[in-house]
C-alpha cells in the first residue's frame, strides 16, 4: 500500500460522519446519502449564495471553498450537494437558506 493512500485513510478515519463526501445528517441525526450530482461552476455557486462570480473565485483563492469535485479543461466544478453542504457549514450561517 502506498504512503499516500495510508494518509488518505487516516484523514478519512478522523473525519466526523457528516464530513464524509456524499453524506449529510438529517434533523434527527440520521445519515442521508446526497444525490444531487449536478455540477456547478463559479456562476451557479454565485447565484446560489447571491454574490458575484468573482467573489466565489476569491473564496477559492483564499481557501474558503471546498476543493472542486471535477476539473474539466482547467475549469473547476462542484456538485450541487457539495456546495449546499459548504453553505450550511459556513461561519455566520444562522439558518439562512440560499435557494
Amino acid at each position: 500500500m502506498s504512503g499516500h493512500r495510508l494518509v488518505d485513510r487516516q484523514r478519512s478515519a478522523r473525519l466526523p460522519r457528516t464530513a464524509v463526501p456524499g453524506r449529510r445528517r438529517g434533523a434527527r441525526g440520521e445519515v442521508h446519502v446526497m444525490t444531487d450530482r449536478r455540477l456547478w461552476s463559479y456562476r451557479e455557486i454565485a447565484a446560489h449564495i447571491r454574490v458575484q462570480p468573482d467573489t466565489v473565485r476569491s473564496y477559492r483563492k483564499h481557501g474558503l471553498l471546498p476543493p472542486p469535485d471535477h476539473v474539466e479543461s482547467g475549469k473547476p466544478y462542484w456538485y450541487a450537494d457539495t456546495v449546499r453542504a459548504w453553505v450550511a457549514s459556513r461561519p455566520g450561517n444562522r439558518g439562512r437558506r440560499a435557494d
